[in-house]
């Protein structure tokens, strides 16, 4: 089934911010070559649907979780798109007809994956320029920064200390879970990371980002190491673009903000076990991108990281308006 340049498109994404991000790309391509087509997203959760605040490929977002809720939207569009499997999981019951890409593999990144689908889907070729996340930062957030980076020191490190399982179940999951998960470092190891960053990088921040029902791990990270900057729970998708533009250099495991840290030209330093950094690293493939890959969290060393991230701030200098 291929799409026009009259139809009315209505796009599935999902409630996960870092799906939602894989999903740029593809829907920019849609808009590039359907100039005049209607394009809509849907988001499942508030929170995801941030990405695609004020999106100039996009038309509308709406949030609906519910599957009856979808259908009656649907009957005013053309063509669905479903981007997202697991929002089909979630959305069970709809009966709404859609187009869904292949099963995800694990060979090609999943932003390459959708891209090369939508691509198929208008009949066109994926260029160099369409492999990149396309994601809007809101003027409100230039005067949020301005709050709270202004007069920090020469080099500003961002830590982002959270992840997708840690915002739904705040603590409870950290203090069970946490230890066993595929893409969590410690929060011991960032501690010790952000007490040997400042030994090795003279006049240096820290800030630490992440939800608020992670807001226990950035006051463990504060009360260890100084000159921190607390700002978890507090930006949104469009702060946390804007923060990025304005630090030297980015680390977190996998997780939707490394996604967001990928929307810019930032250093970045991703902390990858044994989930799959080909399917879900730093996208597109930038020469400041490094990835420290390990069969297990527990094997990256501190030493590494700290090696890593001392060889990116100089070899990727970054003069940025604080």
């Amino acid at each position: 089934m291929q799409l026009n340049n009259t139809d009315k498109i209505l796009v599935l994404t999902s409630s996960s911010t870092g799906n939602n991000v894989f999903c740029t790309p593809a829907i920019a391509l849609l808009r590039k070559h359907l100039p005049n087509a209607l394009i809509d997203v849907v988001a499942l959760s508030k929170l995801s649907a941030e990405v695609f605040i004020e999106n100039p490929s996009i038309h509308e977002v709406f949030v609906i979780n519910k599957a009856h809720k979808l259908d009656a939207l649907a009957k005013n569009y053309t063509k669905i798109i479903a981007l997202n499997k697991n929002a089909l999981k979630k959305l069970s019951g709809i009966k709404v007809a859609f187009i869904q890409p292949p099963a995800i593999h694990g060979k090609l990144h999943h932003a390459d994956q959708l891209l090369n689908f939508v691509a198929d889907l208008i009949g066109k070729q994926v260029e160099g320029a369409d492999r990149q996340y396309l994601i809007a930062t809101q003027a409100s957030s230039t005067a949020f920064l301005d709050k709270h980076l202004v007069g920090l020191n020469q080099t500003v490190i961002q830590i982002h200390l959270g992840c997708g399982t840690t915002l739904l179940h705040g603590w409870k999951f950290f203090y069970s879970k946490r230890a066993d998960d595929d893409k969590l470092w410690p929060i011991d190891a960032y501690i010790q990371l952000g007490l040997a960053l400042h030994q090795a990088i003279p006049n240096l921040s820290i800030v630490v980002t992440g939800t608020k029902n992670e807001s226990f791990l950035a006051k463990k990270f504060k009360k260890a190491v100084p000159n921190t900057i607390d700002l978890v729970g507090k930006t949104t998708v469009s702060d946390l673009k804007a923060l990025i533009a304005r630090i030297n250099l980015f680390i977190a495991h996998d997780c939707g903000v490394i996604h967001i840290a990928a929307a810019s030209d930032a250093p970045i330093i991703g902390l990858f076990g044994p989930t799959n950094h080909v399917l879900t690293g730093p996208y597109p493939e930038r020469p400041q991108h490094t990835v420290i890959k390990k069969a297990a969290m527990s094997e990256i060393s501190v030493a590494e990281v700290v090696e890593a991230a001392v060889q990116s701030i100089q070899k990727f200098p970054r003069i940025a308006n604080r």
